[in-house]
């Protein structure tokens, strides 16, 4: 069925029209309530142009919806085909009189009583182009004149502004759906976020989910830096507060911290990780802080369980080796002929077991007791017991670097590996052979080179890759973040592996 619209202008297609309907429909304006700044556009467009009535005026397929109305008194009117030709009259259409005119027969609410003769309107048009209805003036007496240069440029600025409210508007619109949106974001994620105003005192403000993590009422929305601080568990306040302040008066852009609070609202003690960025001014002051808050606590207390777990298989494999070696000191009691060989048995044992405490887990309160944690004190306590006693079948020398106990993990299951497979096939595996271990300091990488001399001739590479050398290189390459290189030949097996120093510090 075509339009009034597709009749009378037969040059404008049904797909023009149906565009022009959905960029209408788009402001989400129609049927809505009056809006002050809609209303003083209306009067301001009568005073300029002296009638007694205007309107802002939005055209539907088969009404007029006044947004705005001065004179007229009511919201809306039938739409009769010709008037819409209105919309395409360019930016101003300005008709004298009415009466007689083509595109005003038959329209009802201009052949009113008292009847409207007058009209002059200027064409609402979209950012792209589309016209959507008219800022509109009438007047009940013919006016030959029509309207003065200043008046009609007047009554287009108007049209323009009227545009400017109405994407205004679609914009606010848009935006409360994006941050409704992003409520529901935090709230699925468990993210509270916060804004905090730096450079003028410490305004913040917090959003609802923000308020359920740290069990605050719902009107809390600001707090002053104080308040927060106070909520802090107390043996994380002065550390916590400390960060925070040297973050801000300091250039980092990034803040980080995770620490416990104690909720004012059942008195429960939570581990927050908060995280945000730090906007600055040209000259590096802070101005304002964008931040998210979460719930671990459920992580801390993982964490805490799985230490725990860790530190009791590690106290129970030290039992073993103390149970072990007691048991051998208490077999050589009764046999004296073999208390060398026990001696020799139990120094090994010992050196597995201080080997352990290296690089078994531990907490913040207790340390190692191992000394020169570094990579050529791990070699050499590793190594210790594939040392035969009176000989020196094994020699560590270079460089060194600090080692830390993430690292020492990885580098002991290689240097284990390498171990094992030197005592069953390579060097170690005959009383002639030595492994020569040289440690270098290439820039920013520590380069371990292991190397076996002295041993049974090596045929080449192994035909398979077994698990020993899956572990080896996921060791090497997956958690060091490093390099390796072998070397198989014939008088030896020589292995380069090469780690950046920082990730041995970790």
């Amino acid at each position: 069925m075509d339009t009034d619209l597709d009749r009378h202008e037969p040059g404008v297609s049904r797909c023009a029209e149906t565009e022009r309907l959905a960029a209408l429909r788009a402001y989400a304006v129609l049927d809505t309530p009056t809006e002050q700044s809609f209303d003083d556009i209306c009067r301001i467009a009568a005073q300029i142009c002296r009638t007694p009535v205007a309107a802002v005026n939005l055209i539907e397929t088969t009404r007029q919806f006044f947004k705005a109305e001065i004179g007229l008194g009511i919201r809306e009117a039938p739409l009769h085909g010709p008037i819409k030709q209105a919309l395409l009259q360019g930016d101003l259409f300005v008709v004298p009189d009415t009466a007689g005119h083509p595109h005003f027969i038959g329209n009802r609410l201009v052949a009113g009583e008292p009847p409207l003769h007058f009209y002059a309107g200027a064409t609402l048009v979209t950012p792209e182009g589309l016209p959507i209805g008219t800022l509109c003036v009438l007047d009940h007496a013919p006016r030959p004149q029509g309207l003065t240069a200043e008046q009609g440029d007047m009554l287009q600025a108007l049209a323009r502004q009227v545009m400017t409210l109405l994407d205004h508007r679609r914009l606010m619109s848009t935006l409360a759906r994006r941050e409704a949106e992003l409520v529901r974001v935090q709230e699925i994620a468990g993210v509270g976020g916060l804004e905090v105003e730096l450079g003028a005192g410490f305004k913040n403000r917090r959003s609802a989910q923000y308020l359920r993590i740290h069990g605050l009422p719902p009107d809390a929305t600001h707090e002053s830096h104080e308040e927060w601080v106070r909520r802090i568990h107390p043996d994380d306040r002065e550390a916590t507060e400390r960060h925070f302040v040297e973050t801000v008066r300091g250039s980092e852009t990034d803040y980080r911290a995770e620490y416990r609070i104690i909720r004012p609202s059942d008195g429960e003690v939570r581990w927050i990780a908060a995280t945000a960025q730090i906007e600055r001014d040209a000259s590096g002051r802070a101005l304002r802080l964008i931040g998210a808050h979460r719930d671990v606590t459920w992580r801390k207390a993982n964490e805490e369980a799985r230490e725990l777990l860790t530190r009791e298989l590690s106290h129970r494999i030290k039992n073993i080796f103390a149970v072990v070696q007691g048991l051998i000191a208490l077999t050589a009691r009764g046999h004296p002929a073999a208390r060398d060989y026990a001696d020799s048995i139990r120094a090994r044992l010992q050196a597995l077991a201080q080997a352990h405490e290296y690089v078994r887990p531990h907490g913040p309160d207790r340390q190692p007791a191992v000394p020169n944690q570094t990579v050529q004190g791990l070699l050499r306590t590793l190594l210790t017991p594939y040392v035969e006693q009176g000989r020196e079948r094994v020699g560590i020398a270079g460089d060194d670097a600090a080692v830390g106990e993430k690292a020492a993990t990885a580098l002991a299951l290689i240097v284990h590996e390498l171990a094992t497979n030197a005592v069953k096939y390579g060097a170690l595996s005959v009383a002639t052979g030595r492994v020569e271990i040289c440690c270098r300091r290439e820039g920013a990488s520590l380069s371990l080179l292991w190397r076996e001399r002295g041993g049974p001739a090596v045929a080449g590479p192994p035909g398979r890759r077994g698990f020993g050398s899956v572990l080896l290189a996921r060791s090497a390459v997956g958690q060091l973040d490093g390099e390796i290189h072998h070397d198989w030949a014939a008088e030896g097996l020589t292995m380069r592996i090469s780690v950046p120093v920082e990730n041995l510090a970790r």
